[in-house]
C-alpha cells in the first residue's frame, strides 16, 4: 500500500472532520465506521484532485468507501 498517500489521506480526513479518532484503520468504512457524509467525501476528493492532479468523476465516488479503497483507486491513476 502506498504509505505516503495513506498518510496524506489520514491527515486530510482529520482536517475535514477533526472529531475522528487518532487511529484511522485503513479498512474502516467511511460512512459506517467513520460517520463521513457525502459532503465530507466530496471535500476529500477535491483535496485529492488538487494534490495529485487526478480527476475523479462523480460516478466513481461510491468506490471511495475506505482508506484502502481510496489508495487503490488513486494509485491506479497515478503515473508510474
Amino acid at each position: 500500500m502506498n504509505e505516503s498517500l495513506l498518510t496524506f489521506l489520514r491527515g486530510e480526513l482529520r482536517a475535514i472532520k477533526p472529531a475522528l479518532p487518532e487511529v484511522l484503520p485503513a479498512d474502516a468504512h467511511y460512512r459506517i465506521e467513520l460517520d463521513l457524509d457525502s459532503l465530507d467525501l466530496v471535500e476529500l476528493v477535491a483535496r485529492i484532485e488538487q494534490r495529485y492532479g487526478v480527476f475523479v468523476p462523480d460516478a466513481d465516488l461510491p468506490q471511495f468507501s475506505s482508506l484502502e479503497a481510496t489508495v487503490r483507486y488513486i494509485s491506479a491513476r497515478l503515473p508510474a
